[in-house]
């Protein structure tokens, strides 16, 4: 699973004592959806922007990919 889809606050675990795992009960959004959402929220708090609300839903979904490419490279 890439770190994208990840779940951004898994709650819970369920333990699998065959493969000796643990795997989130509740996945809720990605970290994709979640980072998307939030530069979402501050592109829509800006009072000056004057944009469309696809330009926008694309511009939050190129920044949380962009966040994600970064948080992937190493240190």
């Amino acid at each position: 699973m890439k770190n994208a889809d990840m779940p951004a606050m898994p709650s819970g675990i369920r333990e699998d004592y065959n493969n000796l795992a643990q795997e989130p009960l509740n996945l809720g959004l990605t970290k994709r959806e979640f980072f998307a959402a939030m530069a979402m929220q501050g592109l829509l708090a800006c009072p000056g922007v004057s944009a469309t609300n696809r330009h926008i839903a694309i511009e939050s979904v190129d920044c949380a990919d962009e966040l994600l490419a970064a948080l992937g490279k190493p240190k």
